[in-house]
């Protein structure tokens, strides 16, 4: 296989080629064919030079690449795959030289941009711009150049013969860049894809944009890259480049349509399985191990089996609920304000029997500062108390490796991480490190924002750590659209949670769903309607003076009459008439109807605006409310447009007629 580069062999751009092409043909010969700009690659692949090419995109210290997104738009290739590459540049020399020796240094212009913190270290050597990196450091062998340096990478320094004088000279510890492999041939749309690259152009006004985006939302699709790029040949115009990812493909194509019908313009770039882009050093000594990857270091977190993650909380070592033995329940106050308020609801919990654990938080992150934050260690030892005096486990939130220290220290039997920490990748991987070693069980809220590959992500990294007991909590998501829901629900995330990783044993939250005690039933008898393995619901001993979420707490007499009014369901969906795949499904089908449902009343509500402006307009310039010729037309051209969309004419009739009696009533109301 040829594949076109920009740069020549030992360049990043070579070990990228060489790694995702090498992992999706394995065995299969590459030939490298080198290109002295990004533009040469295009040519290259469209001239059947090359079957295919590699190009970088954008960088976490340099930024996107601008003049690719150019080149992706001006030249019809598709995007087949992506990957992401660690860099580690190096000052690299002739043997037998030292820094104090360089008086120049060449490198690739966004090589330089990654280490200008080491280049304005030392201002008396000469920066030099060159084409790439690993060309860099071939010129200087080549050429015997003493004196001049090179920023490159080790394949490069190892492939010709240099000598690494200075190590890890970029800006950022966790360098990396992301690759875009292209071709004339595009991938077919398949179950297996789960990212597109697009473009998109929409009209001059305001809010043409947001609307178009909004489509992306309310489908489910998730923006992970949004770059903006002029168009060449029309001045001040420019196409809109997103990336999106998703977990169902109906999901993209359904948003795809829409988008296609609303946006002047909307190219493909390409649809392709998503990179894996948490990785560690991918940087190796040798050439020949730098492109082979990383060969003796974990496995990269997308390629953990999933059915190897978690199991039944039964073999936990938890008491078991003496009224739902077959449930992981646990209750109990959002903070632990007091050692008097704790023990009073550790003694009446214990008394009713239901839950499995007490549940308290010992540090709250709040939203705004000045608040109540909670007591810390100071209510690890309340809680270690109520324990041993009552004996209910005990459960707390934590968000990073000092808050595991000290469960450990006071003997917390099960701690969870917050949705505000599960959507931070860095301080999870803080919570694993914390946690290596341990036995202890732990739970992944789902983050903040309906982002499952967080969650499933969260979780993989606590199962690195040699975690076995795992589960998760589902506690809605902060979806930006208007609900009876503090954090909606959003069924269908959860269960596509559970079919990812089904061994996860999976609970609710419902005091973070609903915000409010009115519905904490209907939530609780969703989630155990929908297979989940418990709940954990927010019991306080007087809920009105709560120092924290006190809408949303029980008295214990509510939880325990909320637990007595659920109608039991198997754990397993699978001894339901539905199996967990097709409960999915459906799920996802009537996630989807309730958005729907919200456009159309979002929709009349916006339209009775506009009726009302009408109704002043008539009444100002002694207009009659009803004018039937208008009524005709305007029926006319909806059940016309209903029918061609195949939707029943008198169905159309029936909902315009009621649509437009109460226009009539709401303009002669305004007009009295």
């Amino acid at each position: 296989m040829r594949v076109a580069i920009q740069g020549i062999a030992g360049s990043f751009h070579d070990i990228a080629a060489r790694r995702y092409f090498g992992g999706q043909f394995p065995g299969t010969h590459l030939d490298l064919v080198p290109c002295e700009s990004f533009e040469s690659v295009f040519e290259s692949v469209l001239a059947g030079e090359a079957e295919t090419g590699m190009i970088a995109i954008e960088n976490t210290i340099a930024g996107s690449i601008l003049g690719n997104y150019g080149l992706l738009e001006k030249y019809d290739l598709s995007i087949i795959g992506e990957i992401y590459v660690r860099i580690r540049h190096h000052l690299v020399a002739l043997p037998g030289q030292t820094l104090a020796e360089i008086h120049t240094i060449i490198g690739q212009p966004v090589a330089l941009q990654q280490c200008t913190k080491f280049l304005r270290e030392h201002p008396h050597i000469k920066v030099q711009e060159g084409q790439d990196t690993a060309g860099a450091a071939k010129e200087i062998h080549d050429r015997n150049l003493v004196g001049v340096a090179a920023i490159a990478g080790y394949a490069a320094a190892d492939l010709y013969g240099m000598d690494i004088l200075f190590e890890c000279v970029e800006d950022q510890a966790h360098n990396t860049t992301r690759f875009l492999a292209l071709s004339k041939t595009p991938n077919a749309p398949n179950a297996q894809v789960n990212k597109a690259s697009l473009s998109l152009r929409v009209s001059h006004r305001a809010g043409a944009l947001a609307a178009a985006l909004n489509i992306l939302k309310q489908h489910h699709i998730n923006l992970t890259k949004i770059q903006s790029t002029v168009v060449v040949d029309v001045p001040f115009e420019y196409a809109i480049h997103l990336d999106v990812t998703w977990e169902a493909m109906v999901d993209f194509e359904d948003a795809l349509a829409i988008l296609q019908s609303r946006a002047l313009e909307v190219r493909i770039h390409g649809v392709y399985v998503r990179g894996v882009s948490d990785l560690g050093s991918m940087a190796k000594p040798t050439y020949a191990t730098a492109i082979e990857g990383d060969q003796d270091e974990p496995a990269a977190i997308s390629k953990i089996e999933p059915h190897a993650i978690g199991g039944p909380w039964t073999n936990w070592g938890l008491p078991v609920s003496s009224v739902r033995p077959d449930y992981l329940l646990i209750a109990g106050p959002c903070s632990a304000e007091s050692e008097e308020q704790v023990m009073e609801i550790a003694e009446k919990l214990a008394a009713t029997g239901v839950p499995c654990a007490l549940r308290a938080g010992v540090w709250k992150p709040r939203t705004r500062a000045g608040g109540f934050e909670g007591h810390g260690v100071q209510a690890l030892k309340w809680l270690a108390e109520a324990k041993r005096r009552f004996g209910l486990p005990i459960a707390v939130e934590v968000a990073g490796a000092a808050h595991i220290e000290a469960c450990l220290h006071h003997g917390v039997d099960i701690v969870w991480v917050g949705a505000r920490t599960t959507g931070n990748p860095f301080s999870v991987q803080e919570i694993a490190d914390a946690l290596r070693g341990t036995d202890i069980p732990v739970l992944v809220k789902n983050p903040i924002s309906p982002d499952l590959e967080l969650w499933i992500g969260a979780v993989e990294r606590i199962a690195l750590a040699g975690i076995k007991k795992i589960g998760a909590i589902h506690r809605g998501f902060a979806t930006g659209q208007k609900s009876v829901y503090r954090n909606p629900p959003e069924w269908s995330l959860p269960l596509q949670f559970r079919d990812r990783l089904p061994n996860v044993p999976l609970i609710c939250d419902p005091s973070h769903i609903c915000g409010k005690r009115d519905t904490l039933a209907e939530i609780t008898q969703k989630s155990i309607d929908r297979g989940f393995d418990g709940f954990m619901l927010e019991v306080h001993p007087n809920p009105t003076v709560a120092m924290t979420d006190a809408s949303q707490q029980l008295t214990p007499d509510a939880y325990v009459a909320l637990v007595n009014d659920i109608v039991w369901r198997p754990t397993d969906p699978s001894e339901e008439k539905l199996s967990a795949e097709n409960w999915t499904k459906l799920e996802t089908m009537r996630t989807a109807i309730d958005r729907l449902d919200q456009d159309v009343v979002e929709s009349l509500s916006s339209r009775y605006d506009v009726v009302k402006q009408i109704a002043e307009y008539k009444r100002v310039h002694g207009l009659d409310v009803l004018q039937p010729a208008r009524w005709e037309a305007l029926m006319n051209h909806r059940v016309s447009l209903g029918e061609r969309l195949g939707l029943d004419r008198e169905f159309i009739e029936h909902v315009f007629n009621l649509v437009h009696d109460e226009s009539i009533r709401v303009q002669a109301e305004l007009q009295k």
